[in-house]
């Protein structure tokens, strides 16, 4: 997917700087599931780590179109939607990626009263979600 314009380069912009952005998937019934996640941008995907039985695990595997959406600001402008193709991933992920992830979320992680072991632990479970349109204004 190709970041171009004035909204490609917010969108870029906030997939760099942001700590949280809402991942959409869908249950086994049609209904969409918004949930706000941590996540790390490579310039290619977006990787979120979750717990096994959690069910955007389940609902990625079954169905992988997702959107991912920043908040807005207080005016409801600045909104940024990117819809994709999520995958549940059988393979780590590469240990630099991961490095990555953890150092981003250092002082979440510590506030959660986890070490980066125990997070890796219990947030085992790689989704990356390659981003395929961009929505917003």
């Amino acid at each position: 997917m190709q970041f171009e314009g004035p909204l490609g380069r917010k969108a870029l912009r906030r997939l760099k700087a942001e700590q949280v952005v809402w991942l959409t998937s869908v249950d086994q019934r049609g209904v969409p599931q918004p949930r706000p996640v941590w996540f790390h941008w490579d310039g290619e995907d977006v990787l979120v780590v979750s717990r096994p039985k959690a069910g955007k695990v389940k609902q990625i595997a079954a169905q992988p179109h997702v959107a991912l959406h920043f908040n807005s600001d207080e005016a409801g402008s600045e909104i940024v939607v990117l819809h994709g193709e999520g995958a549940v991933l059988a393979e780590a992920v590469a240990e630099e990626r991961m490095r990555a992830y953890l150092r981003k979320y250092r002082h979440g992680i510590a506030d959660l009263e986890m070490t980066a072991a125990s997070f890796q632990e219990a947030y085992r479970v790689p989704i990356r979600i390659r981003p395929t349109s961009l929505w917003g204004f």
